[in-house]
C-alpha cells in the first residue's frame, strides 16, 4: 500500500470515528438535561450506576502501596477530585490519567513518584471518576481554565505534569500555551499529539461502543503487550466505566498539533512510547525529535500503549531520573 493511501485510510478511519462518539454525545447529553439530577451524575445512567462505579474506585485505591489523601477542589465548573501523596515541600507533579481510567490507574507509580514530589492526580472532569460537573461540558478553552482554577486553590505556581493517552494530550495543550506553570513535561503514551489515531485501536472503539467482557479482553490484548498485569480490581473499574458510564473520547476536540504548535514546548520534555504502541509509532518519535526544543525519547521494549502496567519500573525510574 502507498503512503498515499495508507494516510488516506487513516484519516478516513480518525474521522469515522469521531463522527460515531460525536454523534454518540450528541444523542445522549440531551436526554440527561431532562433529568433532574443532571449536573451531579451526567456520565452515569443511574444513582446505582453511580454507586457500583464509586465501589470499584475505592476498591482500586487499595491497590496503592503509598498513603493517598483524596481531596476536592473547587473550580468554577464544579468540584475536581485530586489524589494527592508525598512530601509536602516537595516539588509538585500533576498527573492527567487516560480516557476512563481515572486516577487509580497510578496505583503502580504513585509510590515511587511520590518519594521526592508531591503528587498530585487530577480524576478529569468530563470522564468517569470522582470529580463532578456542574455546568456543560467544557471546550478546549474551558479545559485550561479548569486545570488553572486547580492551581490556583492548591497554591501551585511550577508543577511538573506528566500525561498519558488522552491526559497526554490535555498535557500538551497545556504546555503550549503562552501562560503556563510547566517546569517538565512527560508524554507517556500520549493520544493524537502527533498524529491522528488508526485501525490498530479499532478493539478499543467496538468496547467503547459495545462494551462487554470479551471486548474489554480484545482492548486490554491490543493496548498492553501483558494485560496480565493489570489488577483484577482496575479491570472491573475500567469495564464498569465504559459499561454504565456516558464519557466520551472527545477525539473531534484533539487535533494533533502541528509543528509550530510543538516548537512552542520551551520546557524539558520527556516523551515515553512502546515499542509495540498502538498510538505511537517511529514517525512520532521522528516528530518528537524535530519539533520539540528540548526532548527526551525513550522507546520502551516490551510495551504497548498501557505503560505504566506493561513496564511500571521503567516507567517509574524514567519518569523521576528525568524529573530530578
Amino acid at each position: 500500500m502507498s503512503n498515499a493511501k495508507l494516510i488516506l485510510r487513516r484519516f478516513v478511519f480518525a474521522l469515522s470515528i469521531s463522527i460515531v462518539f460525536s454523534s454518540c454525545g450528541s444523542i445522549i447529553l440531551p436526554h440527561h438535561k431532562n433529568r433532574p439530577d443532571f449536573l451531579p451524575e451526567y456520565l452515569f445512567k443511574s444513582k446505582k450506576a453511580k454507586a457500583k462505579y464509586m465501589k470499584a474506585y475505592n476498591k482500586t485505591l487499595t491497590l496503592f502501596t503509598v498513603k493517598v489523601e483524596e481531596i476536592d477542589v473547587p473550580t468554577r465548573f464544579g468540584t475536581a477530585h485530586v489524589l494527592v501523596s508525598g512530601p509536602k515541600n516537595g516539588q509538585p507533579l500533576v498527573l492527567f490519567h487516560g480516557m476512563d481510567a481515572s486516577s487509580t490507574m497510578w496505583y503502580p507509580n504513585m509510590k515511587a513518584f511520590s518519594k521526592t514530589h508531591r503528587v498530585y492526580a487530577v480524576d478529569y472532569i468530563m470522564d468517569a471518576g470522582k470529580s463532578v460537573l456542574k455546568t456543560e461540558p467544557l471546550n478546549n478553552e474551558q479545559v485550561i481554565l479548569f486545570y488553572t482554577d486547580i492551581f490556583d486553590n492548591l497554591k501551585l505556581k511550577s508543577v511538573d505534569l506528566l500525561g498519558t493517552s488522552r491526559g497526554g494530550w490535555i498535557a500538551a495543550w497545556l504546555a503550549i500555551q503562552p501562560e503556563n506553570r510547566i517546569r517538565k513535561l512527560v508524554l507517556l503514551s500520549p493520544a493524537q499529539v502527533f498524529g491522528m489515531v488508526d485501525a490498530t485501536i479499532f478493539p478499543a472503539v467496538w468496547f467503547k461502543m459495545f462494551p462487554s467482557r470479551k471486548t474489554l479482553k480484545r482492548t486490554m490484548e491490543a493496548f498492553a503487550t501483558h494485560p496480565e498485569k493489570v489488577h483484577p480490581f482496575f479491570r472491573d473499574q475500567f469495564y464498569i466505566a465504559s459499561k454504565f458510564g456516558d464519557s466520551r473520547p472527545q477525539i473531534t476536540h484533539m487535533m494533533p498539533f502541528a509543528k509550530d504548535d510543538l516548537s512552542k514546548l520551551k520546557m524539558p520534555v520527556l516523551f515515553l512510547s512502546g515499542d509495540e504502541d498502538c498510538m505511537n509509532g517511529k514517525g512520532a518519535c521522528e516528530k518528537a525529535k524535530e519539533y520539540i526544543p528540548d526532548v527526551k525519547i525513550i522507546v520502551v521494549k516490551d510495551s504497548g500503549h498501557f505503560m505504566n502496567t506493561d513496564q511500571s519500573e521503567i516507567v517509574n525510574t524514567e519518569v523521576t531520573n528525568f524529573l530530578n
